[in-house]
């Protein structure tokens, strides 16, 4: 399992800086810019599992301020999402990756509007959690989990003489997660292997009835948004970076949503599992009411963001959104 050593030497150097952005001038304020309250028409967002949620509370509060307002939003998978607006099918997608050359050349333009990272997962009434916890999974480890056709076992996974196969657990969908997690074994998502499943809710109920499962899922979907708390019967699994087989301080699993939305700024978390969630159109928009709903979620609507779960951007971060909207 030695084949990744090198190439995560680079990657642990790129660790301090993470996914973590130029901090915002401690002088600078949050501006809300003023939204027309005359709003009338409607438009339509389909995309990623992981805003989903997110943009039908975005929206809902937005049609109970613009009366005139109708929004539809279907949850579908990234890559679904932004084949229907290629197609012209609907107005606005739900990104949870990063666009390809190709998404970029057909015109595709996106804005930032959260943050989020993905996260190996298992059961946490795992009969070995406690050697998990210690010890970590390597990279490697993981590579050969996520890729392989033959069973594994943990005692495979953790040197020992267990001889449970780990039931392993996988995006059937066109995931922004799947593509992330692919990305983080230097892989691309058609190479990973498991047992398929739609959608970030159905992963986590297949791991939390499954003691020997292992996953991956949307950071924000491994705690409880509103006590910050993580998931029931669902732990975060550290990653061995260094491959030294014990869990160093900056590899310890944050207990908590508010942990885990620091070290997403601050870059303790694996800059290659991190990324920005964004919602794209087919070129810059300019219908007002899409403009007006785009301008709400960088204003009032970050306080939501926050609230579900979701890290919401720094002052540099929503500057950089507004300019790219509105100029």
């Amino acid at each position: 399992m030695g084949q990744f050593k090198a190439s995560f030497t680079l990657l642990l150097l790129v660790l301090v800086a993470g996914c973590n952005a130029p901090k915002a001038d401690k002088g600078s304020v949050d501006v809300q810019r003023e939204i027309p309250g005359d709003l009338k028409g409607s438009f339509s967002i389909s995309g990623a599992y992981a805003l989903y949620p997110l943009v039908v509370k975005l929206s809902e509060d937005f049609m109970a301020i613009h009366k005139g307002v109708n929004i539809e939003v279907s949850r579908t998978a990234t890559g679904t999402g932004i084949t229907d607006l290629l197609a012209k099918n609907y107005d606005l997608a739900m990104i949870s990756r990063p666009l390809t050359d190709e998404e970029i050349n057909a015109g595709v333009w996106v804005i930032p509007v959260a943050k989020d990272g993905v996260a190996p997962i298992v059961n946490q009434k795992n009969p070995h959690i406690d050697i998990i916890l210690q010890k970590g999974l390597s990279p490697d480890e993981f590579l050969e989990l996520f890729t392989t056709d033959k069973p594994v076992t943990w005692g495979d996974v953790l040197d020992t003489s267990f001889k449970e196969k780990v039931n392993v657990y996988t995006r059937a969908d066109e995931s922004g997660a799947a593509v992330i997690w692919a990305g983080f074994l230097y892989r691309s998502r058609a190479d990973l292997k498991g047992i398929g499943v739609t959608g970030d809710d159905e992963m986590l109920k297949m791991v939390q009835g499954d003691k020997l499962a292992i996953g991956y899922c949307n950071l924000s979907y491994a705690f409880d948004a509103e006590t910050g708390e993580r998931t029931s019967d669902i732990q975060v699994i550290p990653s061995d970076l260094d491959f030294d087989n014990k869990i160093d301080r900056k590899e310890i699993p944050f207990m908590n949503l508010k942990e885990a939305h620091r070290s997403l700024w601050l870059g303790f978390y694996p800059h290659s599992l991190c990324r920005e969630l964004t919602i794209g159109s087919l070129g810059k928009p300019a219908d007002p009411v899409i403009v007006g709903f785009l301008n709400y979620v960088l204003d009032e609507g970050q306080v939501t963001i926050k609230k579900s779960g979701f890290c919401g951007l720094n002052n540099v971060y929503l500057k950089y959104s507004r300019d790219n909207l509105n100029q």
